[in-house]
């Protein structure tokens, strides 16, 4: 027994069993805790964001901003609403491709039209500043973004606000012309780009050449393939052409003062200018519009064949442009030899049956714009109505009374859409002027005005594939005040888009100061 006894292990006790299997314990834990590590993915892989951007919104501002969840299809899934949580700023996609804002937080390569950019700062001398400052200056001023912080986001929008992997925000929409709508900003010399769907500012093109003076684009224009799109700069003497797909400049070509107006032939061969002025020779100027050359001018030093001329209208076949005689009471029908590349002749229209052709500031014929069924049409900013032609006999039909000063027009399906400039209505709209006059040409009447709607309108267009209505408004004065306010103190020029169907407006949006000409690629 007692050689049994000494072959057998005696029992440990309790408290030396329950300390070895916390051991084991401890030693399992750790070694599933060291083979299953978690991997934590660099910051530009989690927000797409360069690193050196990512630190500061990540860090400094999207753990308030965080509403919007832009997916890789670029859809959207609203979390909420409130005005801090209705902008993201968690994710690049989300940044730029959530529902539009009226004032966009940032345009590529525009830091100075970037309203993120004002509202982390409070340095006029840095740049424009807007309320509300962000971060909070809670509790105290250190809590704001260093100087370093806003050079490094500066820098970043002016290289075009890639993200890590360097695609810059609406590249895809660079393959193709189409949905976009180009607007004048006559006091910025920009052209603001705008999607026709989802109404993002794409991008702000830089249009003239000169440091020190406003060039002033007035007017657009597009080739038949809308490849390229043509600009008057009314203060430059000169006309610009860009592709419409990449926004780059292709050709300028001086033609002398006061460029106003532009039309294409159909084949988007030549092109015909018309100059706004009393006191300079040139009046038209005839232009090789795929070289970008002058071929002939017509010239008229004491306006006796176009008194002032600014609208223009080309026909179908290209062979007469019609041009309004702004101090006249006449149009004046230019034919176009295409043969001699040359102007070839002329015979004045007048507004009245039977007057004769002559410098007369009763009517002032401002635009003309053709229907494609056998008629056209000639605003008169002074008489304030829409006179109406036969294209055929060049015979006047009927005067359309309007709201006072129709500007430019815009024609679609039956219906001609007026921009009445100094309209004025205090009940519906206090201080701001404008109505959009809405014509019906078959049979001829007025239907209705629009007002209530923006200040000043100059440019208009219908974008034929969703039934909507493009104005861009001037906005002299800031009557139609800016959504954000910025220590620059300039009123922004304002798009309106409406349905054509309710004249509800879908959207509003805001750019630089000095809405005027607009051109849409439906």
């Amino acid at each position: 027994m007692a050689l049994l006894s000494s072959l057998i292990e005696p029992t440990p006790k309790l408290p030396i069993l329950y300390e070895m299997r916390r051991i084991r314990e401890a030693t399992l834990w750790l070694l599933l805790l060291t083979a299953c590590k978690r991997y934590s993915p660099p910051l530009e892989a989690v927000s797409q964001y360069p690193t050196a951007v990512g630190q500061i919104l990540l860090m400094r501002c999207a753990g308030c901003h965080k509403g919007y969840l832009a997916t890789d299809n670029h859809s959207t899934s609203p979390q909420s609403l409130s005005s801090t949580h209705a902008l993201s700023l968690t994710h690049w996609d989300s940044l730029f491709y959530s529902p539009s804002r009226e004032t966009p937080l940032i345009v590529p390569y525009a830091p100075m039209h970037s309203t993120l950019l004002w509202h982390i700062n409070s340095d006029t001398t840095w740049g424009p500043v807007a309320t509300p400052l962000m971060p909070p200056p809670l509790p105290d001023s250190a809590n704001l973004l260093t100087t370093a912080e806003k050079n490094i986001l500066r820098a970043w929008i002016a290289e075009g606000a890639p993200n890590a992997q360097g695609k810059k925000p609406w590249s895809e929409n660079e393959q193709a012309p189409h949905r976009k709508v180009f607007v004048c900003a006559s006091g910025a010399d920009l052209i603001a780009v705008y999607h026709a769907d989802n109404y993002h500012l794409l991008r702000y093109i830089p249009v003239g050449v000169s440091p020190n003076r406003i060039e002033s684009p007035h007017f657009i224009q597009f080739s038949p393939d809308h490849k390229y799109f043509y600009v008057t700069l009314i203060a430059g003497e000169a006309i610009e052409k860009y592709r419409t797909t990449d926004y780059q400049r292709v050709g300028r070509l001086s033609v002398g003062p006061e460029p106003a107006h532009i039309e294409l032939t159909p084949d988007g061969r030549y092109g015909v200018i018309t100059h706004f002025t009393d006191t300079h020779p040139v009046k038209l100027t005839l232009i090789d519009a795929e070289n970008m050359t002058v071929l002939d001018v017509l010239r008229d030093p004491l306006g006796e064949i176009i008194a002032r001329p600014h609208g223009l209208w080309i026909d179908l076949a290209g062979d007469f442009a019609y041009v309004t005689a702004n101090a006249g009471n006449y149009i004046t029908k230019v034919s176009i030899d295409k043969t001699q590349k040359r102007f070839r002749d002329f015979i004045q229209i007048p507004l009245v049956s039977g007057e004769i052709p002559r410098p007369d500031s009763r009517f002032g014929p401002y635009q003309i714009i053709g229907d494609g069924q056998g008629r056209y049409y000639v605003s008169c900013e002074n008489s304030h109505e829409v006179r109406v032609f036969d294209a055929s006999t060049d015979s006047f039909i009927a005067a359309v009374a309007v709201a006072t000063a129709p500007k430019l027009m815009a024609y679609h399906n039956g219906f001609l859409y007026v921009a009445c400039l100094k309209a004025e209505a205090p009940a519906l709209q206090g201080q701001r002027m404008g109505a959009i006059a809405v014509m019906q040409t078959m049979p001829l009447r007025l239907l209705t005005h629009l007002y209530g709607l923006g200040h000043l309108p100059r440019g208009i267009g219908v974008d034929t594939r969703k039934q909507q209505l493009f104005i861009s408004y001037e906005n002299l004065t800031g009557a139609d005040p800016p959504h954000h306010a910025n220590s620059n103190s300039t009123s922004p020029g304002k798009l309106y888009v409406l349905s054509l169907h309710s004249f509800c407006p879908q959207a509003i949006r805001e750019f630089a100061p000095g809405g005027y000409g607009l051109g849409l690629v439906p």
